[in-house]
C-alpha cells in the first residue's frame, strides 16, 4: 500500500510506526523477503515477534540488508501500551549496524524511535513517528580500517487511515527526512471475502507503484508485493505471519 501504515496495527508496524502492535490481541510472530530490483545482493530479510502483555506489547525485531561486501542489520526491541480504545503509543530502541567485507571495517550505534496513533472517530485514525530525534550517527572506526562517519537519518512521519466501510479502508502519509524533499504515500486496502485482501498504492521521493495480494488462512497471513520504480525495476516481498493463540 505505497509503504503506508503508519495508524494501522500490525506486527510490521515494528518498522514504520512501533504504536501498531499495540493493538495485536495474540502473541504474533512473522517472516519478511524482499529483493530490491530483483538483485540477490539487495536482499533484505527480516523476522519480528509481539508479545501482547496486559494493556501492553513487547515487540523484538531484527533485520539484514546487504552481502558479504556489505551488509546492513538492525535489532529492535520495542514496548507499546494501550491507553483506553482509542490512544495507542510506543518507544522503541535499536542497534544499527554497518559492515564492510575483506576487514575493511564496521560500525554501529543506537537509534531510539517514537510513536502513536490515536482515534478521531470510529472510522478515522491518526498515526505520527519520529526516527532518530536524537540524531544518531554511526561511530567512526580508528583501528585502521576504512573509517565510517554517517550520520542515520532523522525522519518524521505523519499520516491517517479512513475506513470507508468494514472492508475497505485508505492510507494518506507524508514523510520528512529533515535533509531531503518530503515523500507522499497512499495506499488502498480492499477486502473482498474473510480470506483475501487486494492492496495497491503510490509513493513520491522516489515515485514507485506497489500492487499487493494478502491471504488469510486461519493463524496464518500469507502477504506477496511489487513495488515497481520505473528507471530501476520490481521489488518482490513476501510475509508470513503467524498468530498464537
Amino acid at each position: 500500500m505505497g509503504w503506508t501504515g503508519l495508524s494501522l496495527v500490525d506486527l510490521w508496524s515494528i518498522r514504520l510506526n512501533p504504536a501498531g502492535i499495540a493493538g495485536l490481541e495474540v502473541p504474533t510472530a512473522g517472516l519478511s523477503y524482499q529483493r530490491h530490483f530483483l538483485s540477490e545482493d539487495l536482499a533484505h530479510q527480516g523476522i519480528a515477534v509481539a508479545l501482547p502483555l496486559g494493556n501492553g506489547t513487547l515487540g523484538i525485531g531484527v533485520d539484514r540488508f546487504g552481502y558479504s561486501l556489505y551488509n546492513e542489520t538492525r535489532s529492535s526491541l520495542t514496548y507499546a501500551m494501550r491507553f483506553g480504545d482509542g490512544l495507542r503509543a510506543a518507544v522503541q530502541l535499536d542497534h544499527l549496524g554497518v559492515r564492510l567485507g575483506e576487514n575493511y571495517g564496521s560500525s554501529g550505534t543506537l537509534v531510539a524511535e517514537l510513536g502513536v496513533q490515536a482515534a478521531i472517530t470510529e472510522a478515522l485514525w491518526i498515526g505520527a513517528h519520529i526516527y532518530n530525534p536524537t540524531r544518531s550517527s554511526l561511530l567512526k572506526q580508528d583501528d585502521g580500517a576504512v573509517p565510517i562517519d554517517e550520520e542515520v537519518p532523522t525522519l518524521i512521519r505523519a499520516g491517517f487511515t479512513y475506513l470507508f466501510s468494514p472492508k475497505l479502508l485508505m492510507n494518506l502519509e507524508v514523510e520528512k527526512d529533515i535533509d531531503r524533499p518530503e515523500s507522499v504515500r497512499f495506499g488502498i486496502e480492499y477486502n473482498p471475502t474473510k480470506v483475501l485482501y487486494l492492496r495497491t498504492g503510490i509513493s513520491t521521493e522516489p515515485s514507485q507503484s506497489h500492487f499487493g495480494v494478502g491471504f488469510r488462512l486461519d493463524r496464518l497471513d500469507i502477504d506477496m508485493a511489487v513495488a515497481v520504480r520505473s528507471q530501476l525495476g520490481t521489488t518482490p516481498i513476501i510475509n508470513l505471519n503467524y498468530r498464537f493463540k
